[in-house]
């Protein structure tokens, strides 16, 4: 019997909430009409490869952004308008977002085609005759970004060319955007970027390799004829003589007797806090003293005397990362690269000293990360007084060198 209750209840519960079960008529929406108006100037976009040969005697013109002005404010159009009379111009649009291209052009502008790109698709409406292309690329609000350069690579292999001629590039693409003027040739509107220049100072120094070798090296690059291409990142230091390595691993401090190839861990106080990200280690070979930098909790500087194995003492750096560390002997002091793109400057004691904001100088830096979605990358300096070389390492091979003056805050690209 109180089953049968059960199966009424729910039967009279299902019936409630579906008009099937309780009898009602089903009932659909109201139809909508297909909206052939606004489709009428819709440029198809090839799913095929654009033919190189689009870019042929063509101005490229790059319009490019993560989204349009209008999004926040529910529109998603952008009207680009191209006044090139007597020119040839291949458009390439590239967005984050969803974007209506709506294109124009002015009199005797020819547009060979537009090549559009989106990782949500966009379309494309325009009352020109000319051909359109879906055609996967990145999107980029500024020639010095990593995805920049990445762009133009792309529209190199496809079209056989070595850069853009103009460039629109920003976050929030303005509703309307008018290229009526071609940007002037540079560097930074090719695939590469910043050119090297020949250093204004000449700088010879030792870099480390993995197995405790110095390599010597000067700011145009390697004094022998090539790159072993197994160079230390980090982590790794010499004593004066090169008899003593001290490494980080595992995060603690291992010292290393080359001679008689044994090590021991240098333990620390029970009153010091544990390595945690422990990123970097220098050498004062003047005093004989190891200093390790940390990124865990707000982050610490430790200080080892070599000479009596025994820590000396540890202070917070109030959550400034620092992501490398080295030991100037001619001004006597530290030099670090922060998270920030700083030159950090510390004393020989481990006092904070002062700071230098280097990233923004360094022509073609930009173009080694995406600023909007990843952390500073880690440079390598190499500090001689006011001078100091900053090297960019990636599997163990130098991909770049600046050299960056303390006392007029200039840098260079030399390598």
């Amino acid at each position: 019997m109180a089953r049968a209750i059960v199966l009424i209840l729910v039967a009279a519960a299902i019936a409630a909430g579906n008009p099937a079960w309780s009898g009602e008529p089903a009932r659909f929406g109201d139809p909508i009409k297909a909206d052939y108006e606004s489709a009428r100037d819709m440029l198809p976009l090839a799913a095929s490869p654009p033919p190189p040969e689009l870019a042929a005697g063509a101005e490229v013109v790059v319009i490019s952004g993560y989204e349009p002005t209008g999004k926040r404010g529910g529109g998603t159009a952008v009207d680009v308008v191209v006044d090139r009379p007597k020119s040839k111009v291949l458009l390439v649009l590239t967005s984050y977002e969803k974007i209506e291209w709506r294109v124009t052009a002015s009199p005797g502008t020819v547009i060979s085609a537009i090549v559009a790109s989106g990782y949500h698709p966009p379309t494309v409406t325009t009352k020109i005759e000319t051909h359109g292309y879906l055609f996967k690329l990145p999107y980029a609000t500024e020639t010095e970004s990593a995805n920049f350069g990445a762009l133009v690579a792309s529209l190199g292999a496809a079209f056989a060319i070595d850069r853009v001629d103009a460039f629109r590039g920003s976050y929030r693409i303005p509703q309307t955007v008018t290229v009526s003027s071609l940007d002037p040739a540079s560097p930074r509107l090719t695939a590469r970027g910043a050119v090297p220049q020949a250093p204004s100072r000449k700088l010879s120094f030792d870099l480390l390799a993995r197995d405790y070798s110095r390599v010597p090296w000067t700011l145009t690059g390697p004094a022998s004829q090539s790159d072993r291409g197994d160079l230390q990142d980090g982590k790794l230091a010499l004593d004066g003589g090169g008899k003593r390595v001290f490494k980080l691993t595992g995060d603690q401090l291992e010292v290393l007797d080359r001679a008689t190839d044994r090590s021991y861990v240098a333990t620390l106080p029970a009153n010091f806090p544990r390595f945690s990200w422990a990123m970097d280690v220098a050498y004062d070979a003047r005093r004989e003293i190891a200093t390790v930098v940390t990124l865990g909790g707000e982050g610490f500087l430790y200080r080892y005397d070599a000479r009596r194995q025994q820590w000396i003492d540890f202070r917070s750096l109030n959550n400034v990362d620092i992501f490398a560390l080295s030991y100037d002997p001619v001004a006597d002091r530290y030099v670090a690269w922060t998270d920030r793109g700083e030159l950090m400057f510390i004393s020989a004691d481990g006092d904070y000293l002062f700071s230098k904001p280097v990233a923004s100088r360094l022509d073609g830096f930009g173009r080694l990360y995406d600023r909007g979605n990843a952390r500073v990358p880690r440079l390598t300096p190499v500090p001689r007084g006011d001078t100091v070389a900053l090297l960019y390492l990636q599997g163990g091979t130098v991909k770049r060198i600046w050299r960056y003056d303390v006392r007029t805050e200039k840098a260079e690209l030399t390598y």
